[in-house]
């Protein structure tokens, strides 16, 4: 029977595996860095229903229900260094502080952070001068680390290497050995720049300083590709995927026009991922929430190949894309979560319309982001045991 890393391969090449791929990975990380593929408050709701108590955690709960994952590769191509967090205010059950970015945050204390997107007071970057020292103090392709990456399963880092390190030759044989496939991450445009300059403020920026934001843009792009060429040159392995991530969207569509989009990120995106594909990786997807409708066809020409995770909530619906875009552009998600929580006829409903888009290759049905509070383990258990019979029935009507 083929390992998982060759399930994923032969899928998203649209070749016949031997069995699904069933893609499970962390959706977020808030002000804790904690993985929430599973919410921690849905791990404690189902302890209650019988979970055994030592799985306790996204990773574990993986392992019990016999999931499959991926073996990430975080470089460092966004902030470095990391600013420490640093609490200036605790009130009740939120705290003030400021974040990795810079920004200055208020955010929910424990476990209730997964219940609410921090507030930003302030962000560290609203004008032409604070975007300079931003970029020299933050981003700086030379910056000592900057050549460091994290190999990281299921949210828990294995090793932190460099191509200069004692252990480089170990974090290449996890690679090469690895059962699961392996990604690298490439980093952002739109996401990160309206993480340090606020929706409002990158919306403004676009009219009245266009060239800052292209600057900022093209900057991101360099270090991306200054740090992959690196990487890759270097490690000399296999890698299986590369991903991008953005957040662009909301449920009506683009959180900035498309035309902006297109002038602006989609060049930057083309020299990334010519070098992706020019070191052999040809597989390349985003993650980004929201509808994606109208940015589809501009990833696809900036040469990204798969996105995820189809919010069906959003408007996405993984059939309309795939008769739109056909087998150019694959998918990954859109089973809608909140099926899960309605019972076990509702889950029979949504699996029974997506799921044959399996046999046409090039999809990996999961869950459209993570798994909250009010699913229950049972219908969990259900969903699990039934994608996997269907899967298995679709995989083999796959024709090459």
């Amino acid at each position: 029977m083929e390992n998982a890393r060759q399930s994923f391969n032969k899928i998203m090449r649209y070749e016949k595996p031997e069995r699904i791929f069933n893609w499970n990975r962390p959706y977020g990380f808030y002000a804790d860095k904690m993985a929430t593929q599973f919410w921690h408050q849905t791990i404690e709701r189902w302890h209650g229903e019988g979970l055994p108590l030592e799985v306790n955690s996204p990773a574990k709960v993986n392992y019990f229900f016999g999931a499959d994952r991926s073996l990430r590769v975080l470089l460092r191509t966004g902030v470095w260094p990391e600013r420490e967090k640093e609490v200036v205010e605790e009130v009740g059950d939120f705290e003030v502080f400021y974040d990795a970015d810079g920004a200055l945050v208020r955010q929910f204390k424990g476990a209730k952070y997964e219940a609410a997107m921090p507030e930003h007071i302030q962000y560290p970057v609203t004008n032409r001068s604070e975007w300079e020292i931003f970029k020299k103090e933050r981003l700086d392709p030379e910056a000592p680390g900057r050549e460091c990456f994290e190999i990281v399963l299921d949210g828990e880092i294995l090793l932190t290497s460099s191509s200069g390190a004692e252990n480089f030759a170990q974090a290449q044989e996890i690679i090469r050995e690895s059962r699961w496939p392996v990604e690298i991450t490439v980093g952002s445009q739109f996401g990160w720049v309206r993480n340090w300059m606020g929706l409002t403020g990158l919306s403004y920026m676009l009219y009245d300083d266009e060239g800052l934001v292209a600057d900022m843009l093209n900057h991101l792009a360099s270090l991306s590709e200054s740090v992959v060429t690196h990487f890759l040159d270097a490690l000399k392995v296999k890698i299986d995927y590369a991903t991008w991530w953005e957040d662009m969207a909301y449920n009506k569509g683009p959180l900035i026009h498309p035309k902006f989009f297109e002038s602006l990120a989609v060049p930057n995106y083309r020299r990334v991922n010519d070098t992706l594909y020019s070191r052999g990786i040809d597989i390349i997807g985003v993650d980004s929430d929201g509808n994606l409708d109208k940015l589809i066809p501009l990833w696809l020409d900036g040469g990204i190949n798969f996105v995820y995770p189809n919010e069906v909530a959003a408007g996405n619906d993984v059939l309309e894309t795939r008769k739109k875009h056909g087998s150019e552009m694959r998918l990954v998600g859109g089973i809608d979560k909140r099926t899960l929580a309605q019972g076990k006829a509702a889950i029979q409903k949504e699996l029974d319309r997506r799921l044959p888009l399996v046999a046409q290759g090039g999809y990996l049905p999961s869950i459209d982001h993570s798994v909250p509070p009010d699913i229950s383990l049972d219908n969990y258990t259900y969903y699990v045991e039934l994608h996997k019979s269907k899967c298995a029935r679709y995989i083999n009507q796959i024709e090459i």
